[in-house]
């Protein structure tokens, strides 16, 4: 019997609150919906873990990994850059020694698709995934998770980049008469295209795979630009943006985004084509928003809350901010406001658009083949 005999006023009132608000602060705990709990005991695993090791591209991860140490200081994140296909390459090497450093990888969705899953070394992302906000599909575009793998479990979209992979000289040519991809194969512009050699590394591949799949482009198109309007074929980006702003060509195919921004800055009559003036539609690529959680991590629980995090509306914030560069980048949840600048770019309802990053439009040996036989011509 709990006894409150001999005490003060002030006394007794202090122990008939303290019996008042004990059972009400273990009901208050018990009330807590189940995710809330779950994702209390995660972050308490998650800082017994100590860390998350994150195998990531070069860009502006840092940034992104910043804002995440601020909300969990007490989760190390280990940061190890690179190429895609060094970090792969490293990944399978470790694997083969019996060691299994890393969590997870972020980055283009490409390399895994190519690599890791065949090989059978990925989670499936859909049980890691906690927090409702980011389990719930209706918070992104589409009203569906995105990925890039043939089953939809294992390599996560969660970036949006749109683009037409081409540049214009602005003294040679009037964006207007451009209003379909077939307007390319004009005879006006026979001999007034230059191209990116499309067997090179890191060739921007997006307008291939549009092009060779779109059901009203396919072989065809691709046939006919690179058979018969005498494309010349460079394997230097900066010369292709140099032949384009000194106008011995009028139009570039997959020429360096970065290299053409720079010369519009410096006042050069340079243009990228909006991909919106093309009736075909537009297509959407991951060129840094994709992640794998690699299989037997060390860290389970503190890759769990990283990927909740950067998954969440406030990691995806984050995100959408720091890789918001040259091209029109956004994050695929829909409840993350976009710049101004990027909203254009975006995919609305009823928009006709080809999702490249998944697995149909990756192999692209066929069309390399048209092409090389295009060109021997």
């Amino acid at each position: 019997m709990l006894r409150c005999v001999k005490f003060s006023c002030g006394a007794a009132l202090s122990c008939a609150l303290l019996f008042w608000a004990w059972p009400i602060s273990v009901q208050a705990g018990e009330s807590k919906p189940t995710w809330e709990r779950e994702w209390d005991e995660f972050i308490e695993a998650a800082k017994k873990d100590g860390q998350v090791t994150i195998y990531h591209t070069r860009g502006p991860f840092d940034k992104l990994f910043s804002e995440f140490s601020k909300r969990y200081p007490g989760i190390k994140l280990v940061s190890v850059t690179g190429r895609g296909g060094e970090l792969i390459s490293r990944i399978m090497g470790e694997r083969r020694a019996g060691k299994h450093l890393a969590d997870m990888y972020l980055g283009s969705s490409g390399t895994p698709l190519d690599i890791l899953y065949p090989a059978k070394i990925l989670e499936p992302i859909q049980p890691n995934l906690i927090l409702p906000e980011v389990r719930d599909q209706a918070n992104w575009f589409g009203k569906q998770h995105h990925y890039s793998d043939p089953e939809g479990k294992y390599i996560f979209v969660f970036e949006g980049v749109v683009r037409s992979d081409m540049a214009y000289n602005t003294t040679l040519v009037d964006p207007k008469e451009f209003g379909s991809y077939w307007d390319l194969v004009k005879p006006k512009w026979k001999g007034k295209i230059a191209a990116m050699d499309p067997k090179l590394p890191g060739f921007p591949e997006g307008f291939l795979q549009f092009a060779y799949y779109h059901p009203d482009l396919g072989a065809k198109f691709l046939r006919q630009l690179f058979g018969e309007m005498d494309i010349s074929v460079s394997r230097d980006s900066r010369q292709l943006v140099d032949w384009l702003a000194v106008g011995k060509f009028a139009v570039a195919l997959a020429p360096s985004a970065s290299e053409v921004q720079a010369g519009m800055k410096q006042g050069l009559p340079l243009a990228r084509f909006e991909p919106r003036a093309f009736k075909e539609g537009i297509y959407m690529r991951a060129t840094q928003g994709s992640l794998s959680i690699l299989s037997r991590l060390p860290h389970p629980n503190a890759t769990r809350v990283f990927v909740n995090w950067l998954l969440s509306r406030e990691g995806q914030t984050h995100f959408q901010k720091h890789f918001l560069r040259i091209d029109p980048v956004f994050s695929l949840r829909e409840d993350v406001p976009v710049d101004p600048a990027v909203e254009p770019y975006r995919p609305k309802p009823g928009d006709k658009f080809v999702p490249i990053y998944r697995s149909e439009f990756r192999e692209l040996q066929a069309a390399f083949k048209v092409i090389d036989e295009a060109l021997k011509r």
